[in-house]
């Protein structure tokens, strides 16, 4: 009996230190994550750099394959984004081979779409069409069509960068069969159009930058539209129609207005050449400076070339400009063949060590027979360790849910408790007080006891208006309700524009998660009422892998987050979305407009 109590109190202690171990393990780098997510927010990639590599090295040596794979690329994708090309490569390129030798097709085709992306953006445009066609062959028995066109979208920026246009507009014609995003569908479009113009074909891509023009979803990105209206004016250029010098000068002012360089520069490029095809050289030129300020501001060196190619024909002493563009366009050049060479060394490489694998995976596989049933042993033990471990952590996730769900109830009960207390008894005395009022002869002649009887009127109808804000109909008007909370806040100065959705979208989501979402969006639009004063907002509604993922979007005057998370309810819906198992992020900077992500599960 003792040797029994002995075995039991050793094997709880050795479950609770694994246990503890893991726990600590996964926040470890869970934080690791968060200042990846934060630094990168902030541009920080330095640190976002750093935080990727710690989790890297955290995980080496262990055999969970997934998490390497994702740290990896995790490690790629914010050295990309602080430039470090190669190395950025080198990690996509390792995080692939793992997802390859776990054949897993849709983080193959995941990571192949952005090794293409990458490549694309070198100007291996050979490379980059090799890696997206074999990132296809993997997804091709898959329904993942997200990166299916994304990879579609790849090829046709291949095929266009050689000016093989043709073949851009079919690949994006492939996209567009597939995309069921109504944004992504106006910008395959318009990258449509923009080929046809490239082929000569101006009417044919004027008609369809009419009909893009015509699809009132193109409101709900500002950049697509004000790129869709500058490409309009410009085909309307080469076609020679009187008002394409009005409608450039337009997309120009806009875009100052969005502050988005990237499109002045590209307005600029269209007007320099209205200009200079109309045989007025002072004023194309003046823009062709204009882009080319703004290709060192954005510090664009292919924007930076291009501007030079303009500046060569309409200068008077073109000597100087033309030195520059040969030393810059030398540069781009040796910089693309060097990138390119290491990218095919650094997957000559790869190839070769996969090779040395397998002769050395074949060596060994008689030695790892002979250990097998030893090894199977240990595996049935950390096995059921682990089933516990799982079982455990399951039931607390399960006990804490059950007590999170219960205080949300508990609290939404206590509130409407309150708020029928409120109006039953404060509201109606109120009520009888203000009816006695009015009956008092001569009471309500006076002005300022008409201010008193208003007074009253005013406090009644808050307390009214405040216990019916408790009770939310959840079940299949759920969406007319939501919909209708929206539209409530828009008037004639503000415009509030939300996505279509589908009937049964909210039938798997309980109550509980429809009541707290109801007072975030509530919350949210307050807020934009008080502060932002904005004239535009969107709210969209999307589902992804059993995930209800919400978007906010103003135009507003936007705010310091470092400053007012804790003002404004935003810290109340931080809390609400915690409630229910969500996330919110508040991205914001003042004059810059206001947005909020919220995802839960169904």
């Amino acid at each position: 009996m003792k040797l029994k109590l002995t075995f039991l109190f050793l094997f709880v202690c050795g479950f609770t230190s694994i246990s503890w171990s893991y726990q600590k393990d996964t926040q470890i780098i869970e934080t690791w994550k968060d200042s990846c997510k934060y630094y990168g927010k902030i541009r920080k990639y330095d640190s976002a750099v750093f935080y990727s590599q710690k989790i890297l090295n955290f995980l080496h040596g262990s055999n969970d394959s997934v998490s390497i794979a994702k740290a990896l690329f995790r490690l790629g994708y914010y050295q990309r984004a602080n430039l470090h090309i190669v190395n950025a490569f080198v990690n996509y390129n390792k995080s692939f081979h793992i997802f390859v030798g776990l054949k897993d097709s849709v983080n193959i085709g995941k990571k192949a779409l952005n090794i293409s992306n990458l490549q694309n953006s070198i100007g291996d445009f050979s490379g980059a069409e090799i890696t997206a066609i074999n990132g296809l062959k993997h997804l091709k028995n898959t329904k993942e069509n997200k990166y299916v066109s994304g990879l579609y979208n790849s090829l046709a920026i291949s095929s266009s960068r050689k000016k093989d246009y043709a073949d851009a507009i079919s690949w994006y014609e492939r996209a567009i069969s597939i995309t069921s995003d109504s944004i992504s569908l106006l910008k395959y479009h318009n990258n449509i159009a923009v080929a046809l113009i490239h082929q000569t074909k101006y009417k044919k891509a004027q008609t369809k930058l009419v009909t893009i023009t015509s699809s009132s979803i193109l409101e709900q990105d500002s950049i697509l539209l004000s790129k869709v209206k500058d490409n309009l004016a410009y085909t309307k250029s080469l076609l020679n129609e009187p008002t394409a010098e009005k409608e450039l000068l337009q997309a120009l002012e806009i875009r100052k207005r969005m502050r988005d360089y990237s499109g002045q520069f590209a307005s600029c490029i269209h007007l320099t050449e209205h200009y200079q095809n109309r045989n007025q050289d002072n004023t194309a030129l003046d823009y062709a400076n204009k882009a080319y300020q703004i290709a060192n501001q954005i510090k664009s060196t292919e924007s930076k070339l291009k501007t030079l190619s303009f500046l060569i024909d309409l200068e008077d002493n073109p000597k100087k400009v033309a030195k520059e563009y040969r030393k810059l366009n030398d540069s781009i050049n040796n910089y693309r063949n060097t990138i390119k060479n290491q990218f095919a060394k650094i997957i000559y490489g790869v190839e070769e060590k996969q090779k040395e694998n397998l002769v050395l995976k074949k060596q060994s596989a008689e030695k790892n027979l002979k250990l097998s049933k030893e090894t199977s042993r240990r595996n049935v033990l950390i096995l059921v360790s682990f089933i516990l471990v799982i079982a455990i952590i399951s039931i607390f996730l399960i006990w804490k849910q059950r007590i999170k769900t219960a205080r949300i109830e508990e609290r939404h009960k206590t509130k409407s408790r309150l708020s029928k207390k409120l109006h039953d008894e404060v509201g109606n005395d109120l009520y009888y007080l203000l009816l006695q009022l009015q009956k008092v002869s001569g009471f309500d002649n006076n002005h300022e006891n008409l201010k008193i009887l208003k007074g009253f009127d005013s406090v009644y109808n808050k307390i009214r208006d405040f216990s019916r804000d408790h009770k939310i109909e959840t079940g299949e008007e759920y969406g007319d309700e939501l919909l209708s909370l929206l539209d409530s806040y828009g008037d004639e100065e503000t415009k509030v524009i939300t996505s279509e959705l589908e009937p049964d979208f909210w039938n798997e989501i309980s109550p509980l998660k429809k009541e707290e979402l109801y007072f975030v969006l509530k919350e949210l639009l307050t807020n934009m009422k008080r502060h932002s004063k904005a004239n535009v907002v969107a709210i969209t509604f999307t589902k992804e892998n059993k995930k209800v993922i919400v978007n906010y979007v103003d135009n507003g005057i936007g705010t310091d987050l470092n400053k007012t998370i804790s003002k404004n309810g935003l810290s109340n819906v931080e809390i609400r979305m915690k409630d229910i198992g969500g996330t919110i992020t508040f991205d914001s900077k003042p004059e810059e407009g206001f947005k909020a992500t919220m995802v839960f599960s169904t």
